[in-house]
């Protein structure tokens, strides 16, 4: 809302910001993963071109500032680039971690030092699997 003497200049020149639904699909592990189920919606900028959300379980990506409660916004691509934050699946159980690819397999990064780097191979568990790369998220202070 524009009050005059607020310091906002030209409010006619503001662009509203839009915002779509997109489902949230139940919890997702910021520490050991944990199974992911179907929920509710969740609200997301459509700048950020997401297509779902999950809600964070655990304290692994405090250092990111993600913190437990928050809902993340994952857009669905089958693989990230090494150093970025994505949504796992690993034999059904979801995680969200940053990720690095090495040989036969992805290591999994927490953003907490108190959690040790995870690895997975393809030959040591029937399913490992990026869902989607994390393009934003929201707190609750």
């Amino acid at each position: 809302m524009y009050r005059a003497g607020s310091g906002l200049r030209n409010a006619e020149s503001l662009l509203p910001v839009q915002r779509r639904t997109v489902p949230l699909l139940g919890a997702i592990a910021a520490g050991q993963p944990i199974y992911a189920e179907q929920a509710l919606d969740a609200a997301c900028d459509a700048a950020l071109r997401c297509d779902f959300a999950l809600r964070v379980k655990g304290d692994s990506m405090i250092g990111a500032r993600i913190r437990d409660g928050d809902i993340v916004f994952i857009r669905a691509q089958d693989d990230v680039d090494d150093g970025q934050i994505a949504a796992v699946v690993i034999d059904d159980e979801a995680t969200l971690k940053r990720v690095y690819h090495i040989r036969d397999g992805l290591q999994l990064l927490s953003e907490n030092p108190r959690y040790p780097p995870m690895v997975f191979t393809f030959r040591d568990h029937g399913t490992i699997r990026i869902l989607g790369r994390a393009v934003g998220f929201t707190s609750q202070l």
